[in-house]
């Protein structure tokens, strides 16, 4: 009788607890309501002697239904992570902080040269090209994504930087 009473209380409760998490998540789509986001060659370049900043680069790609909002980074070993970018003001180019990026449903944002981009201050030690730094991105929604930033020198970030002239068709 009492194997019987425990099993029947079991079996309510664990009733109770898949019901209620059914309807929790009943009534919406979970593929179309979410952004999906997709970290690309992630950098930020060593300091150049005598610097105390420095700067990151990388391109953010939503797969998702729905724009995610970039609000904030940080990097392992430095204090501060910034997001800036470059905008042509009366014919001079001006860097800026702003407070967050957008990343429409199925587009994507290129951190490059001229435009948006990561500035990195404070190092709590030194950064070396090759090593990798653990990168996280927070987002307006409260979500973060987690990824490894390569520490390159300027030479290379230079180069990956130049114009391909290459032409892609998609």
């Amino acid at each position: 009788m009492m194997t019987k009473l425990c099993f029947s209380m079991a079996s309510a409760l664990l009733f109770s607890f898949f019901s209620s998490s059914l309807a929790a998540h009943s009534g919406h789509e979970h593929a179309s309501d979410v952004a999906v986001l997709e970290v690309v060659n992630a950098q930020v370049r060593e300091f150049l002697p005598g610097s105390n900043s420095t700067v990151g680069y990388l391109t953010l790609i939503n797969h998702g239904g729905t724009a995610a909002t970039l609000t904030k980074a940080t990097l392992d070993g430095l204090g501060r992570v910034e997001i800036h970018e470059h905008s042509h003001v009366d014919g001079m180019m001006k860097m800026q902080q702003v407070k967050s990026v957008e990343i429409k449903a199925h587009e994507s944002v290129s951190f490059q040269p001229g435009g948006y981009h990561l500035m990195v201050f404070e190092p709590q030690e030194p950064l070396k090209v090759g090593q990798e730094r653990k990168l996280t991105l927070y987002f307006s929604d409260g979500n973060r994504l987690f990824t490894n930033a390569q520490v390159v020198s300027l030479e290379a970030q230079t180069k990956q930087s130049k114009p391909s002239t290459q032409h892609a068709h998609h």
